[in-house]
């Protein structure tokens, strides 16, 4: 089988090779008029710095033949491969070749225009980590092979796309972006990409009349190349309807022409060059194809028809279309939007026959709903039509197309859901026949789509987010349309009113929990079950209940929902309620409990929950008739005013203590509620404990007092407070360490001044003998060393081992505090109980500017350690060649 796998692969990229040839072929030649502007410089110096972009830009302003402007010249100047088509992350993988050095350009990923592809996303999200490893993969091979190869990651999006919601889950990108609008082309610019189109003649009447500032100018000059004067000025006057107009006039001036603009347009901007060998796709294809031919004349004879067309194909230039690879399409998307429409309405019974099933649900709409905001769309005007186009969605649901149907552009309107439903129910048993062959689909050919593949849609926030997704759900997802008259003809039609979804939602539970009233109370009159819950046993009433949906609760428990039902995590409607602040909400749902001491797993209450999240009005609410519970602690002992201090929150803490909470209640750990407020620098609160008779030394497990963990973290204004409140300032912990030694090991200047202007003993070492002083030698804090010396806190005593503060310095290499401790008077040759000194453990260490530092104040280079070694030795055992020159004994 795996011999198998990289066959195709091997195959694969075979085929892939002509195809990248032939693009960049094609890059090449529409890069002889490129004009270099100041965003492409910026793209091109953010691909040098960070090897991977993601250029971002309207559609039109050129950030395609940005990045295939860089890609030709990465390749011409450093001789890199160029991937020029790639789709998904899997075309990456494949052809990645850890010898070479490659770019791969990723052209309108997730998407053109405003319709994100979310299963795309999706596949991107899995792995874009993966991916951008590969930019730090290289940089390692790098490193250890000058002549290594590297790896630059070429992005475009439209900036629709970019700021979809959907797209965050593309975040790790987004450290990468290059929005090009922040460098708007200038006039000398705009001057410069003209004159690459208009004839000199045309130059001095046109060149101040087309200094436009739109978004589309690289089109637009495009567009302009053999055109007249007047058209020019046309074109850049008003873009959509030049291309309108312009096609329109093919009709009459060139039908063969307007016949292949159709064909493009109808078949996805991918009309492919096989088509005209007999060789289509699909019969629908081939049906396509013939019903056009035959709305042009082209000839009973379907060979006469593609010789004609083959003909018209040989010269595009000046035209609206191009070829890519093996298949014409048009130049730009947005011409492809103008011409879709053109044709579209003008051949209105074949597009609704044939073309795709999102732009049936995204693009068509009934005159009879037709308002200045659907100006561009297909109009359908009369019954014959709407039956045509109601008759077409039937057929995408034998498909197992839901999109067209249910997530339709046109439900928004009352009239459309009113004729759509008339339509269904003329034909009632039929619907009905399809729907349930369409689950029984679902349940058997197409169970791996329906069970494992789609994404979660919950969060999705526009219709077209459906356009690409494949859950085939027809009620669930017309309550998340929430048009509650067609959930009603579904249910009329004997749909499952209890399916689920793979994440074990309901039609119910969806509506729940995107707050849509009108189709909860439509699922609960026709007994929907309210208890049923999701993968995370979530109920109805949970979510409605953490989003504050207080309507859709009081309609559940009207249907008596159970109050008390929780999730896997234990979390009832009340906890998660309390949790986010819907006090509406924990009122509506205390009127059914009876027990409000209920804990989740974690064994946090209501009280708790809430004290955790800052919610003091929650807190006061419950207060009011739970005071019992005050204290009541998780399964780690944490009481809700620790946690209240742990958060910093002020106002809840002085709430909980205006109410007796137990001020210095610990947890498993033995941490008060002083200790952790202490630990995160809340002073105000540490102010409030102490105020409410905290107790200021209480001890945590490891013997910490709060003005320990204070030092210990760096917390200056807190150890203040606890320091003039009386805290012990040589109180030590169960390692024999005071908070002087905690702030010296950690680096905290100013509160080892402080603890020193308040008289805290110097003395005291840890259970290891260490001292303060050896503590910051060890960590390499200067400034600290040079404070405790200047103050006669000079100790050169050893800890247990022998170690001074000046050995240990050298031994971890700090130079400057080896420099300040020999001026300071240390023993130069002074060594530890294993007779190793400083030279000796800077060597080790390989700490060639502290050898340095000791042989120029007359370290000596011939002492041994116990084990018989010199410095010398252990230089050449480690291999130092630097410190071995050093030490070499004299000839």
């Amino acid at each position: 089988m795996f011999h198998l796998f990289y066959l195709f692969d091997t195959i694969r990229a075979c085929i892939a090779s002509d195809i990248h040839n032939q693009h960049i072929k094609d890059w090449k030649r529409d890069d002889e008029k490129f004009i270099e502007t100041e965003a492409t410089r910026q793209v091109e110096q953010r691909l040098r710095d960070d090897n991977c972009v993601l250029v971002v830009g309207r559609s039109g302003n050129g950030k395609s033949s940005i990045i295939r402007h860089l890609a030709l010249k990465v390749c011409d100047d450093n001789k890199y491969q160029i991937i020029p088509t790639v789709m998904d992350p899997s075309d990456i993988h494949l052809f990645y070749n850890l010898k070479k050095k490659q770019l791969f350009v990723i052209d309108d990923v997730c998407g053109k225009e405003k319709n994100i592809n979310a299963q795309s996303v999706d596949v991107w999200s899995n792995q874009i980590d993966d991916i951008l490893r590969l930019l730090k993969t290289a940089s390692v091979f790098k490193d250890k092979h000058k002549s290594a190869i590297n790896v630059k990651l070429l992005f475009a999006v439209g900036i629709d796309i970019y700021n979809d919601s959907i797209f965050n889950g593309l975040d790790s990108l987004r450290s990468y972006v290059c929005d090009i609008s922040n460098w708007p082309l200038n006039d000398k610019e705009k001057l410069a990409m003209i004159r690459n189109y208009i004839s000199s003649e045309s130059d001095s009447k046109l060149t101040q009349k087309l200094k436009s500032d739109k978004a589309y100018f690289p089109l637009l000059c495009k567009i302009a190349e053999g055109k007249t004067a007047e058209q020019i000025i046309r074109l850049f006057s008003n873009l959509n309807d030049f291309i309108k107009q312009d096609i329109l006039a093919l009709k009459d001036t060139n039908n063969l022409h307007f016949c292949i603009i159709t064909l493009c347009a109808l078949l996805n901007d991918k009309f492919k060059e096989k088509t005209l060998n007999n060789d289509f796709d699909s019969s629908d294809e081939r049906e396509a194809f013939e019903n056009i031919c035959t709305e042009f004349n082209l000839g009973t004879q379907q060979e006469s028809a593609k010789s004609k067309i083959k003909e018209q194909l040989e010269n595009l230039e000046g035209t609206y279309v191009t070829k890519t690879e093996d298949y014409y399409r048009f130049i730009h998307t947005k011409v492809y939007r103008i011409a879709v429409l053109v044709c579209g309405q003008t051949f209105v019974h074949n597009f609704i026959t044939s073309i795709r099933s999102s732009f049936i649900a995204e693009k068509f709409c009934f005159i009879s709903v037709k308002t200045d905001g659907n100006k561009n769309f297909i109009v359908i005007d009369g019954e014959d039509a709407e039956k045509r186009y109601f008759d077409r969605l039937m057929i995408d649901l034998k498909q197992g197309v839901t999109y067209s149907t249910f997530h339709n552009s046109q439900l928004k309107y009352e009239l459309y859901r009113k004729k759509f439903i008339w339509y269904s129910r003329m034909r009632k048993q039929k619907v009905i026949e399809l729907l349930k062959h369409f689950k029984s689909k679902k349940d058997t050919q197409n169970t791996n789509i329906d069970n494992n593949e789609y994404e979660d849609y919950i969060d999705f926030k526009k219709q077209y987010h459906f356009s690409s997704h494949n859950m085939r759900k027809p009620l669930i997802e017309s309550a998340w349309e929430d048009n509650a008259d067609i959930v009603q003809m579904l249910l009329d039609f004997d749909c499952d009113i209890n399916e689920v979804d793979r994440f074990g939602r309901t039609a119910l539970f969806v509506a729940c929990r995107l707050g849509k009233e009108d189709i909860v109370k439509v699922l609960l009159d026709n007994n929907a079950d309210h208890s049923l819950c999701d993968n995370n046993g979530q109920s109805p009433l949970f979510v409605a209940s953490r989003d504050g949906y207080d309507n859709i609760v009081e309609v559940l428990l009207q249907q008596n929902a159970d109050v008390n039902q929780y999730d896997i995590k234990g979390n009832t409607p009340l906890l998660v309620a309390s949790s986010e602040s819907h006090l509406g909400t924990i009122k509506i749902l205390s009127r059914k409990m009876t027990d409000f001491s209920k804990c989740n797993k974690q064994g946090q209450s209501p009280i708790f929950v809430a004290s955790m999240k800052g919610r003091e009005h929650i807190v006061k609410y419950f207060l009011s008739f739970l005071s019992e519970n005050i204290s009541q602690p998780d399964i780690e002992g944490r009481s809700p005013l620790f946690i209240a201090c742990r958060e910093g929150y002020l106002d809840v803490v002085k709430l909980l203590l205006s109410n007796h909470a137990h001020v210095s209640q610990s947890d498993w750990n033995i941490r008060s509620p002083l200790f952790i407020a202490s630990a995160e620098g809340y002073h105000d609160i540490v102010n409030v404990l102490i105020q409410n008779n905290a107790e200021i030394n209480q001890r945590d497990e490891e013997g910490m007092t709060p003005l320990f963990i204070a030092c210990d973290k760096g917390r200056t204004e807190t150890a203040k407070i606890l320091i003039e409140s009386g805290a012990d300032l040589n109180q030590i912990d169960l390692k024999k360490r005071t908070p002087l030694y905690a702030a010296c090991r950690r680096g905290f200047t100013d509160i080892v001044k402080l603890l020193h202007k308040h008289d805290a003993s110097i003395t005291i070492c840890n259970k290891w003998g260490g001292s303060p002083l050896f503590a910051a030698c060890r960590q390499g804090h200067f400034d600290i060393v040079e404070y405790l010396v200047e103050n006669d806190f000079y100790v050169s005593n050893g800890d247990l081992h022998g170690t001074t503060p000046f050995l240990v310095a050298s031994e971890n290499g700090f130079t400057q505090i080896v420099t300040y401790l020999i001026n300071r008077g240390a023993e130069i040759n002074q060594y530890n109980n294993y007779k190793k000194t400083a030279l000796h453990l800077s060597v080790v260490g390989g700490h060639t500017d502290v050898v340095k530092v000791l042989l120029n104040a007359g370290a000596l280079r011939t002492l041994t350690d116990n084990d018989n070694q010199t410095p010398f030795d252990l230089a050449c055992k480690k291999s130092y060649a630097d410190i071995v020159r050093l030490l070499r004994p004299a000839e």
